[in-house]
């Protein structure tokens, strides 16, 4: 029991810093995105709009938590039960536009990602000193997440305790809505299939307004 106790203690302080790379992504996330959430209550086609529903794949693993009036998730993986130290934020907001040009997606999708590098490299998590460290991007590129055109992101960096942290994270403009999901861990392989299982669980439902 000890040795699991110990195994769970190196955990709790070491996901602190992990959440606190998530909790700055999602900041720069909605700084990034610079409009206000859309969650509507009831869609169909006498009421047009995007619904979304986020849900843990497996409540018995994961914990979450809401914050920001409820426009974001943040979900923890319980101690040892993930290979890797594990975190998961989604983030819902109000899409420019129902429906993006490849091309200026595509550009968004490069422009962005160097942008966003610089900006947590830059500025200090929760204003002290903690910051995301050798941030660097490992891939960009425009994918379809459920049938909606998505940006897909990759990092490396260091956390505040020197870990080697990777981030997947996936922005998906469904509807009338964009789902950012960042998806972080001491791995990246856990991180790819943790971000694909939160995917899979999550419920879209889009009715696009009459053609006129």
């Amino acid at each position: 029991m000890d040795g699991v106790a110990g195994q769970a203690k190196v955990a709790g302080g070491a996901s602190m810093g992990l959440g606190k790379v998530v909790f700055r992504l999602a900041v720069i996330a909605a700084a990034t995105i610079g409009l206000a959430g859309c969650m509507t209550a009831a869609v169909g086609p006498e009421n047009p709009g995007t619904k979304v529903r986020g849900k843990a794949p497996d409540p018995q693993k994961w914990v979450g938590s809401q914050n920001f009036g409820d426009k974001r998730w943040v979900y923890r993986c319980r101690p040892l039960a993930c290979p890797e130290l594990s975190m998961v934020s989604i983030r819902t907001s109000q899409s420019p536009t129902r429906s993006p040009d490849p091309q200026a997606l595509q550009k968004f999708a490069q422009e962005n990602a160097q942008r966003e590098m610089t900006q947590a490299e830059q500025a200090p998590a929760d204003g002290g000193s903690n910051r995301v460290r050798d941030l660097s991007l490992l891939s960009s590129r425009v994918a379809n997440v459920k049938d909606f055109p998505a940006v897909h992101w990759e990092y490396r960096g260091s956390s505040a305790d020197n870990k080697t942290v990777y981030i997947v994270r996936k922005m998906v403009f469904a509807g009338n809505s964009v789902i950012d999901i960042i998806s972080s861990s001491l791995g990246l392989e856990v991180a790819r299939r943790n971000s694909n299982d939160f995917i899979g669980v999550m419920e879209i439902e889009d009715f696009a307004p009459p053609a006129r």
